[in-house]
């Protein structure tokens, strides 16, 4: 109750309800019983269907179905105790009541009240062993199949309902440990049921093994049917190069290499006349007298003459 109005109209419920059932106890309305009968049925009803109708004022406020349902289911069971319905079935109704509560809200919301169908499944199978109790033939064995058997359909259907079954694979576990336990309890009891199926009781396992069998053929046939390894492609080839428009002009710029460093070498002067002594070059400076290059040429020796020097 995280809201003052969530206190009051609970604490109107439960004051009316207690009040009710005590004037009930004490006979204080035994002359009018008949009309008091028909006053309670509607007052329960009509808190019911108040309940009911601020859900659908306000979605998000779900837990209000529960109250909803359950007055109404009441308002059932008072009707039919007036008209003599034997006290097996005030158990019955009840149940039924929060059974639909809980399967409206799953359907209100499937992928956010998944966990609806839990206490769904869970009041719907009680409802069921009640209503199998009632008859003779129904053994303790009979009844724990039906309970062991209903709650792993329960989650079961948990699994197979979801929309996205990976993550919901958890489910499977309580289906398969509650499913195994009613096949045992089942085994037990078809040799009370059926005497000439008593030596078969022993072969009951066999279901586990060709279900286990089934399984890994599944397994096996869907790894076969996997995708094969992606192939990676060769890398695409650059796009050509877009058309240009009638007289649009193209500035191409092209990068050209590096031209590699080369070692500078300090060359030393060729010389063309030989070296003269001092005495021979302070003369001829003194002189003012310039050397001839061309004198030089024609006095050079042939070069065949030097080879052979």
């Amino acid at each position: 109750m995280s809201k003052p109005s969530d206190s009051v109209i609970w604490g109107a419920v439960l004051l009316v309800i207690g009040a009710g059932l005590l004037v009930w106890n004490l006979d204080i309305l035994a002359s009018i019983e008949s009309t008091a009968t028909w006053a309670v049925v509607a007052l329960f009803a009509l808190a019911g269907l108040a309940f009911i109708f601020s859900y659908l004022n306000k979605r998000s406020a779900w837990w209000r179905l529960i109250p909803g349902f359950t007055l109404l289911a009441v308002a059932a069971i008072l009707f039919l105790s007036a008209r003599g319905m034997p006290a097996t079935w005030v158990a019955v109704v009840l149940l039924a009541g929060v059974t639909l509560a809980f399967l409206v809200i799953y359907l209100s919301d499937r992928e956010e009240r998944w966990w609806a169908l839990i206490p769904f499944g869970a009041v719907a199978v009680m409802m069921l062993v009640v209503l199998l109790s009632t008859r003779p033939e129904a053994t303790p064995e009979l009844l724990g199949a039906v309970l062991f058997g209903g709650m792993g359909l329960v989650f079961f259907l948990i699994y197979a309902l979801a929309r996205e079954r990976q993550r919901f694979s958890w489910a499977l576990v309580p289906a398969a440990a509650l499913g195994i336990m009613g096949l045992a309890a089942l085994a037990a009891y078809l040799p009370t049921a059926l005497p000439g199926l008593a030596e078969a009781q022993r072969l009951w396992p066999v279901l586990l093994v060709l279900g286990g069998a089934g399984l890994l053929g599944y397994a096996a046939l869907r790894a076969s049917r996997q995708a094969p390894p992606a192939v990676e492609l060769p890398a695409a080839p650059a796009a050509a190069e877009a058309s240009l428009a009638p007289g649009a002009s193209v500035t191409t710029v092209t990068e050209e290499a590096p031209r590699p460093r080369t070692t500078r070498y300090q060359r030393s002067p060729i010389t063309l006349v030989d070296e003269k002594p001092a005495s021979q070059e302070t003369g001829t400076a003194a002189a003012g007298e310039a050397p001839d290059i061309y004198e030089f040429l024609k006095n050079a020796p042939p070069e065949g003459s030097q080879g052979s020097q």
